[in-house]
């Protein structure tokens, strides 16, 4: 069955105020999009040896993602380091990137205390990173991030990093 969509404006894989589907539900479309775009975001702590059991505890969130050191891991048998991650969904979000990373902060911008906390006691590094999935399909529009003063101060009250991880992929193919 053929598909027609037509957009006025697409403002990610969840929001589309002016579109016209034919065939698929918008349920369908975001998915497919979901599908293609990878783009995530996730805080980590990440330290030589610590149990993430005791982070999760003390944080009172738990991990997307969690190991220890000697874990096996998805693509490491031996996990050189432990860590701790909060990400949000791969691919709910295309374009405005600084949503994503206002959902990692708003969980835990009332837990900075805390994060310093587990950062001295565990001898721990933050790290906020942000994996783009850039389409490179000259029609579709190209993410943008920029920080808020809300996270630009939880990275500096945390000493967190930063990392952009960027990849490309192609949605006419």
């Amino acid at each position: 069955m053929p598909v027609t969509v037509t957009m006025k404006t697409c403002y990610g894989a969840l929001h589309f105020p002016f579109a016209t589907v034919t065939g698929y539900t918008l349920g369908v479309i975001s998915k497919k999009i979901m599908e293609t775009c990878k783009t995530y975001v996730y805080f980590a702590l990440t330290g030589e040896d610590f149990d993430p059991q005791k982070i999760t505890d003390r944080i009172g969130i738990n991990p997307t993602e969690s190991w220890k050191k000697g874990d096996n891991g998805k693509y490491n048998f031996d996990m050189k380091y432990s860590c701790w991650k909060l990400s949000t969904l791969t691919g709910k979000e295309e374009i405005e990137i600084d949503n994503l990373v206002s959902e990692i902060i708003n969980k835990l911008n009332c837990k900075i205390d805390i994060i310093n906390e587990l950062k001295i006691q565990f001898n721990l590094a933050s790290r906020l990173e942000i994996v783009l999935d850039i389409d490179i399909n000259p029609i579709k529009s190209t993410p943008a991030l920029g920080h808020d003063l809300r996270t630009i101060e939880f990275l500096f009250l945390t000493k967190t990093k930063t990392d952009i991880d960027i990849y490309r992929y192609d949605s006419t193919v």
